[in-house]
């Protein structure tokens, strides 16, 4: 049996080196990526009270060129078109409590996400077909949920 040689020696350490590497490069990765997240609260951050639970705003259909959006107003629900691209809004439609009440009892609203891969409809009394995001709303029935909370507060007195 011979010695080993110096390039045994560099072989050997080599190679223990690349285990200890790939053990530090496997704790940090379980660390970084493969450990679910964990939110912190933050103690000097105080409870915002003023802050809105319920948004009177809510985008529905947003692309590079419009935003749509619903405002609830005291005086019931208005749908908003805006051009990006020349800063120009306007009202498109506007329901008044009158309006909702009936829409409500008669249940008539609806969401359809059809065969699109980017957008949806939805219908609201008698505004039928307008048009909705899905990156905004991935599931219909969010969609269908949040027009009936705008509608039921719209409609309050």
């Amino acid at each position: 049996m011979t010695d080993p040689s110096i390039t045994d020696w560099i072989s050997a350490i080599t190679s223990i080196m690349a285990t200890l590497i790939a053990g530090v490069a496997a704790y940090y990765a379980y660390k970084q990526y493969l450990q679910p997240p964990v939110q912190t609260p933050d103690p000097k951050a105080g409870q915002d009270n003023d802050a809105e639970t319920e948004p009177t705003i809510v985008p529905v259909f947003k692309t590079a060129k419009q935003l749509t959006t619903l405002h609830l107003t005291p005086l019931g629900l208005e749908c908003h078109l805006a051009d990006k691209s020349s800063d120009k809004g306007e009202r498109q439609w506007f329901l008044s409590k009158e309006q909702i009440k009936k829409i409500l009892a008669a249940n008539d609203y609806s969401v359809s996400p059809g065969i699109k891969a980017r957008s949806g409809t939805f219908s609201v009394g008698p505004r039928r077909n307008w048009l909705y995001s899905k990156s905004l709303f991935p599931e219909p029935d969010y969609l269908h949920g949040m027009l009936g909370d705008l509608l039921k507060r719209a409609g309050k007195p």
